[in-house]
């Protein structure tokens, strides 16, 4: 069985449908077959839905007839189409002329003939006729007035109406019968008259009207030439035809042109003159929709250089650096602008963290989602705040833009880490990120242009004052001063952005806790994993040491099992006191505790501030006790007799005489070898004839070698006498 439509709507009628536009094409069995009038996509809209947006209001209808009869409203006014659209000049004459063609259409109807004739102010006779007279007084009658206002002291004239002849006021009385009674088309139509720029005697010629297109198209340049020597370069290179020369052709002034370009809509100057991404944000449309209910539903972060100078000394300390060599780092005492980092509650507008650093990197994005999701009751009581900052919320969705402090992987797969979804805004577009932006401005206006050091809203616009050099304020300081104003200011104050209605950021809060219960708690373990810093270690009997503070637990012990194995430390930089390690080798999260209980109270920042100020301090001191230390040390070497003298050459010896020892030691005993060369007899070494027969030392008969060698003397036994006289 087909459905039956419930309204009518004929073929040929434009439907405007959540948005929109259709061209009703036909009727199918189920619904309105239908074409868009934008991209031209062919659909069946059902009769149900059709139906049902009509009793809700979501859609309206415009028939062929009436679709006909607008297109010819609007060529006949000009654009106007319902009386609060004319400007209030047409509307008093309007006002005027509208009783005299009621009271005509009335007389008409009344049986009375209404000629152009006896409509005229003078008749034939040559005095007003009795049919102007009764029409007169009919109009006075409608309008409860006088004909026409009188002129008002002061010299000031509002507008008059001059009783028109007949002609004139059966062509009002038409029109206005023709367009259905609309008011409308009894204005004057003055604003669609022609070009009224005359150059010279005449109107502007076609070849001028080229001229000026010519120019306004060079014009509309992203490097926003200046247009009176554009007009001077153009009248070079524009070509005039030998036609326009011969008709006497001069280029138009420079206020005609102007005019023309006065006359081109907004939105056409600012593409044409900043370009399509900054038209996006200056002429792009708003939006007024809840984008959020519960608290931490959705949160927007960005970064803002502030404009303001801090001095970390409150002194101006200027010092010459190589740009290839000087780090990019700032000095402790450096004189420069800082970025604040800024994260707000959609729902609600409380602030949720706002960190002040010397770069936007993504440090500074994971120190922001770490104290978004903590209590800030330690910046409350350091800087002296009266009321409570907003409670650690749970992250549903997160958005920012594509600033490189937030366009990483690091952050993205933090805040994924946390169970918290991530939106990318895209870039130049306002509207993707309206609430946390706003802010910014506010903070300047409100809070940083009272302060020594500010350095204006753009460069140069403080001409007279020079920010670096009454630049006093410290780091700490100007955060001390956000931070208050974060804290005590901004959550009290009435706000006015779109679902607020005038209420305060706790308030506004309040209505959300009644409404949607308990906010979302934050997970200390996601966070400390996701969010805190890695540190290798290796395991000792004491634990892990990270930043040189130790963690132990008996967890980590059960699994080092006596040896040094290699951890991976997740330790939360707000809450140091306990760690989650990870090991290569085993699915378990180990949990250790900071066994120096001393820095039980303090975050990782403040525990490295006391260390470092410990170090630092009183230097000259720490110099004095080392040269005590140095002197006792001496001392008492030189008492122990252990060290000899070293000018000694004995003192050196030592090495020379071990390594002999150890040549000695490292020889091993076996047979020497035979001797091979020429040697004397036994008994003749000492004689000193040259007689003495040489012989050579070989084997023997029986020896293992074989058989005597040739030429070889065996020597014999002898008996040595006793040397008594020296022979020398």
């Amino acid at each position: 069985m087909s459905a039956t439509p419930l309204f009518k709507v004929p073929d040929g009628s434009r439907l405007t449908l959540e948005g929109r536009s259709w061209l009703v094409v036909g009727k199918e069995a189920d619904g309105y077959y239908v074409e868009g009038s934008d991209d031209g996509e062919c659909l069946v809209l059902s009769y149900a839905r059709v139906d049902q947006a009509i009793r809700e209001g979501r859609c309206m209808i415009v028939k062929p007839k009436d679709d006909e009869k607008r297109k010819a409203l609007l060529d006949q006014t000009g654009g106007f189409e319902f009386f609060e659209q004319l400007p209030d000049q047409q509307k008093e004459l309007v006002r005027f002329r509208l009783p005299i063609v009621l009271a005509i259409l009335q007389m008409e109807d009344e049986g009375f003939k209404l000629t152009h004739q006896a409509m005229s102010k003078h008749s034939v006779s040559g005095a007003e006729g009795p049919i102007r007279k009764a029409l007169r007084k009919r109009a006075r009658e409608i309008s409860q007035g006088p004909d026409a206002p009188e002129t008002t002291r002061g010299g000031k004239v509002k507008a008059s109406f001059v009783w028109p002849q007949g002609k004139t006021l059966r062509r009002y009385a038409d029109l206005f019968a023709k367009f259905d009674r609309n008011p409308v088309v009894l204005a004057d139509r003055d604003h669609r008259k022609g070009p009224c720029q005359k150059v010279g005697d005449g109107w502007l010629s076609e070849t001028q009207e080229q001229f000026i297109s010519y120019v306004i198209n060079q014009w509309l340049d992203n490097r926003k030439p200046k247009l009176a020597p554009l007009v001077a370069l153009a009248m070079t290179q524009f070509h005039v035809p030998a036609s326009a020369i011969a008709q006497n052709f001069c280029f138009p002034s420079i206020t005609t042109i102007r005019t023309r370009i006065n006359g081109l809509p907004e939105g056409v100057k600012t593409i044409g003159r900043k370009g399509k991404r900054q038209a996006a944000n200056l002429m792009g449309a708003g939006s007024t929709d809840i984008r959020a209910l519960m608290f931490g539903e959705k949160v927007e972060m960005d970064q803002h250089y502030l404009s303001l100078f801090t001095d970390g000394s409150g002194l101006v300390q200027v010092c010459e650096v190589d740009p290839n060599t000087v780090s990019a780092e700032l000095a402790e005492n450096e004189i420069a602008r800082i970025w604040l980092h800024y994260m707000e509650d959609i729902a609600t507008r409380l602030p949720l963290a706002w960190v002040v650093a010397k770069s936007a990197d993504a440090d500074h994005s994971h120190a922001l989602l770490r104290m978004a999701t903590r209590d800030k009751t330690k910046e409350k009581v350091r800087y002296g705040c009266k009321r409570d900052p907003a409670p650690p919320a749970g992250l549903l969705l997160t958005s920012a833009d594509n600033g490189t402090a937030t366009r990483n992987g690091s952050v993205y797969a933090s805040q994924l880490g946390i169970n918290a979804m991530v939106m990318t805004s895209r870039t130049y577009h306002a509207t993707d990120k309206p609430y946390v932006e706003s802010g910014f401005g506010t903070l300047q206006w409100q809070v940083l242009n009272h302060y020594a050091g500010y350095a204006g809203s753009r460069p140069g616009e403080l001409e007279g004052y020079d920010p670096k050099q009454a630049a006093e304020l410290t780091h700490d300081e100007i955060y001390g001063i956000i931070t208050r104003y974060m804290i005590d200011e901004r959550p009290f104050r009435s706000h006015g952005g779109t679902g607020m209605f005038r209420a305060t950021p706790w308030q506004k809060f309040a209505e959300v806790k009644e409404n949607y219960g308990e906010i979302e708690a934050p997970d200390p373990m996601a966070r400390c994993m996701h969010l805190g810093v890695k540190r290798e270690a290796s395991t000792t009997p004491d634990g892990v040491k990270v930043f040189n503070l130790p963690f132990n637990s008996t967890a980590l012990q059960r699994f080092a099992d006596g040896k040094s194995k290699r951890v991976t430390v997740h330790l939360d930089p707000d809450f140091p006191q306990e760690v989650y390690i990870t090991a290569e080798g085993t699915t378990e999260v180990m949990k250790a505790t900071l066994s120096m209980t001393a820095f039980n109270d303090l975050n990782l920042e403040e525990i490295l501030d006391l260390i470092e100020a410990v170090v630092k301090d009183n230097p000259k001191l720490r110099e004095l006790h080392a040269q005590h230390f140095s002197e006792a040390l001496e001392r008492r070497a030189r008492e122990s007799g252990f060290f000899p003298d070293s000018r000694a050459p004995s003192s050196y010896r030592k090495i020379e005489h071990l390594q002999k020892l150890a040549d000695r030691h490292s020889q091993v005993a076996i047979r020497p070898a035979m001797r091979t060369g020429m040697t004397a007899s036994p008994g003749a070494i000492m004689n000193r004839s040259g007689n003495a027969p040489a012989f050579q030392v070989g084997r023997s008969e029986g020896s293992p070698g074989g058989a005597t060698q040739p030429n070889t003397i065996t020597p014999k036994s002898t008996t040595f006498t006793p040397i008594k006289d020296s022979k020398l």
